[in-house]
């Protein structure tokens, strides 16, 4: 019995002690009795001492941050990528059902009432007083009659030089310290110089320097980032194919020039990365991966109408369907990566407009008719 008694005794005892470290572990976690109260309220000794609970750590105050700007872009705001904003400029640029395409007498007010989604303009000599665009023009051009956004781009040349245009040249340049890139005259074209467009003084003339700063003043924007300041969507680049035409001055010339198109892409976006490069003719290199991807539309001048200068059907140039299909089997290569096609014919009266604007849109692509000059801005249902 009395051993039973001490076993009761020392299952109560054990049972005191467990309640009272339940009751410690509580109450030293919150910290609201000193320890010995703590340890009478458990049904321990009155002389048992517990550790005191800790020392609660005071509150970190976050540091106040100044106020952003308001057009200020948070620091953990995650970067646009390259393959959104890829995705953004292919999606903008194929809702573009209608273009216009002028680069000499433009009227400002007459761009403004056309209906077209893509208009093409040059930004230094177009307009009919010979200056350049400024920024506030382009921006009233990014807006259609009814107030719905357009894509307004600029032409580019690459591969040709003309002798009027100051961001390049100037008299004395041209007769004193001509550079090494400037060859022969384009036959066709007076005032039109052919470039060897390999030559890194053209390329570096045309991108700037690493910042887009032009590489003769490093104050000035070169011609590209020129256009990004003023607002362009976009470039047009022409006489891409002058690579065919320099293959002594510029070894592997095909290469070299899907190269510098790349690089041009690059570097515009670096500035601007919804900026949108668009080819002109040259569709050769869209058999080439890199090249493509590069892009986000392609042009082609005289599909059906206006081969070799002229404003007359293709159909009596010698090969001509041969040389059709070889021409859009190469820009179906572009449309099918969801690059879409433009296509500016030069027809010579209503009739062949009607035809050629037909047979363009049976192709898939988007249609312009205009006279070779392009300083007239022709419209849908009233020119052709």
């Amino acid at each position: 019995m009395g051993a039973l008694a001490n076993q009761s005794s020392a299952k109560s005892l054990r049972r005191r002690r467990a309640r009272a470290s339940f009751l410690v572990c509580g109450l030293f976690l919150f910290g609201f009795c000193s320890s010995r109260p703590i340890a009478q309220a458990a049904g321990l000794p009155a002389n048992t001492v517990l550790p005191p609970p800790p020392t609660p750590r005071p509150a970190v105050r976050p540091t106040p941050r100044p106020p952003a700007a308001a057009n200020a872009i948070s620091p953990t705001s995650p970067p646009s990528s390259a393959a959104a904003a890829e995705v953004e400029r292919l999606t903008r640029i194929n809702a573009a059902k209608s273009w216009g395409y002028q680069l000499e007498g433009i009227k400002l007010e007459e761009l403004q009432r056309s209906p077209y989604d893509l208009l093409v303009v040059d930004a230094t000599t177009g307009l009919s007083s010979g200056r350049p665009f400024n920024a506030s023009e382009v921006s009233a051009l990014k807006k259609k009659p009814d107030g719905t956004p357009r894509t307004i781009v600029s032409y580019l040349s690459i591969g040709e030089a003309e002798d009027y245009r100051p961001e390049y040249f100037s008299p004395e340049y041209m007769e004193e310290d001509a550079p090494d890139w400037l060859m022969h005259e384009n036959k066709d074209w007076k005032g039109n110089r052919i470039i060897k467009f390999c030559s890194d003084g053209w390329q570096k003339t045309i991108l700037g320097d690493e910042n887009g700063k032009s590489v003769y003043n490093s104050i000035e924007s070169s011609p590209l980032y020129r256009l990004i300041d003023l607002g362009f969507d976009g470039v047009y680049l022409d006489r891409v194919d002058v690579y065919e035409e320099v293959n002594k001055q510029c070894p592997n010339a095909e290469q070299r020039m899907i190269d510098f198109v790349v690089k041009l892409a690059a570097h515009a976006r670096r500035r601007n990365p919804h900026f949108m490069v668009i080819l002109q003719n040259a569709e050769d290199l869209l058999q080439h991966p890199r090249m493509v991807k590069a892009l986000d539309a392609v042009a082609k001048e005289s599909l059906f109408h206006g081969w070799g200068g002229g404003d007359g059907s293709n159909s009596r140039a010698i090969n001509a369907a041969k040389d059709i299909s070889w021409s859009t089997e190469r820009l179906d290569i572009a449309r099918k990566s969801g690059r879409p096609v433009f296509v500016v014919d030069y027809c010579a009266d209503r009739p062949r407009a009607d035809l050629s604007v037909k047979r363009i849109r049976e192709r898939g692509y988007i249609p312009y008719i205009a006279k070779k000059s392009l300083n007239t801005l022709y419209l849908p249902g009233q020119d052709f």
